[in-house]
């Protein structure tokens, strides 16, 4: 790590990927055994919060682009991630935190570890996550459905998608908080809500990269997107996120607390 200090962020974060990379590919595909739930679940989600004209339809081949964008959309969710088995996200989260941190990490055994050390709390944010994104694609699907709208409603729908990407932008602060101090749930959803305020800009930036790495290959060559899904995308999206969260969380936090990991 010491040759390091002095090179450009993005000139490091090339350097772990590319000596890590083997090492991704294996943890992408361990956390997609033990997250397969929410990546069957992800399609279904995403249909919440972009109306499906008849669910029937998806399971044509006329319709398979369709099914292919439903997909997409909820890989950002899996990606960030949202919509995610809690304690499979802290035991990959805890090995993308050692990478980005340039430290050692036993693939299976931190993953098992971490997973099961974090299980209560992990699982809590998953059913909270959970509740919080079906209730708010509930409402961004209500709204859009609306054919004439007035003020009101475009007022309450824009505030109702900021406020969703605010909460998607706290996820990328959620895990690393959860794995790395000891903290209430409420207490890491708090500093996840003031991180994405305080950051608001940065997030977004991080945000868009993420979604685009997550949508794009799926939409444009949808067979190399579900290659890319399957063996790389979860853990090159973890690594961005965890790389450009830690010094963050060095900063406002583990340098005032603590680190329990």
């Amino acid at each position: 790590m010491e040759g390091t200090f002095n090179l450009p962020r993005i000139v490091i974060f090339f350097n772990i990927f590319l000596r890590k990379f083997w090492h991704l590919v294996k943890l992408n595909m361990l956390f997609l055994l033990f997250n397969l739930p929410a990546v069957i679940v992800m399609p279904l989600v995403a249909q919440f919060f972009l109306p499906m004209q008849n669910i029937s339809t998806v399971m044509t081949g006329n319709s398979i682009y369709e099914l292919m964008f439903y997909f997409a959309a909820g890989a950002i969710l899996v990606c960030i991630p949202v919509v995610t088995a809690g304690p499979a996200q802290a035991g990959f989260t805890y090995i993308l935190r050692n990478f980005s941190r340039e430290e050692h990490a036993f693939l299976w055994g931190d993953f098992k570890e971490h997973a099961i050390k974090n299980a209560g709390q992990s699982s809590l944010i998953c059913l909270t996550d959970l509740v919080v994104v079906l209730i708010i694609g509930i409402d961004i699907s209500f709204y859009m459905r609306i054919s004439e709208k007035n003020m009101l409603q475009t007022a309450a729908t824009f505030f109702v998608i900021i406020f969703f990407i605010i909460y998607v932008m706290m996820h990328m602060y959620i895990y690393p908080m959860l794995i790395t101090f000891r903290l209430s749930v409420k207490q890491i959803y708090k500093n996840a809500f003031i991180f994405s305020i305080i950051r608001f800009f940065p997030n977004l930036g991080i945000l868009a990269l993420c979604s685009v790495l997550a949508l794009l290959p799926l939409l444009l060559l949808p067979a190399v997107g579900i290659l890319m899904f399957l063996f790389i995308t979860m853990s090159l999206i973890g690594l961005i996120t965890n790389f450009y969260v830690y010094p963050v969380l060095k900063k406002y936090m583990q340098d005032k607390l603590p680190d329990m990991s």
